[in-house]
């Protein structure tokens, strides 16, 4: 009986993913398909990604990310990184609202706000978050961040180390600490 169960989840899944949107291109612009090929989605973006198992896409319109769902709802911009959309860390990838940062997950859902001016992947449950920095061009293809104050939040968005400090230079998750720079002296504080 388990495995009559097992088969049929297993059968169930490759028929929802064999029913997934197909995207095409037309004019030099991507829209998508359905399995029978009627358009559900008219071509209008520069480059497409394929619909997931949760239903959502990631697509280039007007040189950004976003993610949109089989209605062509645009449900989030996703941060540009690497010449594509945020990768997921922990299961959270990164977000832009209003010139802001927060996270989201593999539905396109808005897990933590978007309040800080920069967020760094989730690391063993923990990110570094800044509000006051840039991000700034090395005039190249690369960017760094700079200026601001530092602090630390959880996965659910709780701020555990305030920002308020000039950077993190480190997270001691074994010690629930980090490395600090203050006024160019380091110190090493505990957050909750």
């Amino acid at each position: 009986m388990k495995f009559l169960f097992t088969f049929l989840l297993f059968c169930l899944s490759l028929y929802a993913q064999s029913n997934l949107p197909i995207s095409f291109e037309e004019n030099n612009l991507y829209g998508f398909k359905n399995k029978s090929g009627k358009v559900i989605i008219k071509p209008q973006y520069q480059h497409t990604m394929d619909f997931t198992k949760e239903l959502v896409s990631f697509v280039v319109y007007e040189n950004k990310w976003y993610c949109i769902d089989t209605k062509n709802n645009k449900l989030l911009e996703a941060f540009n990184y690497d010449n594509g959309p945020d990768y997921y860390s922990e299961k959270l990838a990164r977000f832009i609202e209003n010139k802001k940062f927060g996270f989201f997950d593999s539905r396109c859902k808005k897990q933590i706000p978007a309040t800080y001016d920069f967020v760094f992947p989730f690391e063993k449950g923990y990110s570094i978050v800044c509000n006051g920095c840039e991000i700034q061009s090395d005039g190249d293809e690369h960017n760094r961040i700079v200026g601001g104050k530092y602090g630390i939040i959880d996965r659910k968005g709780k701020i555990v180390l305030p920002i308020e400090h000039d950077s993190i230079d480190s997270i001691l998750f074994n010690k629930k600490s980090a490395i600090v720079t203050n006024n160019k002296s380091k110190s090493t504080i505990k957050f909750k």
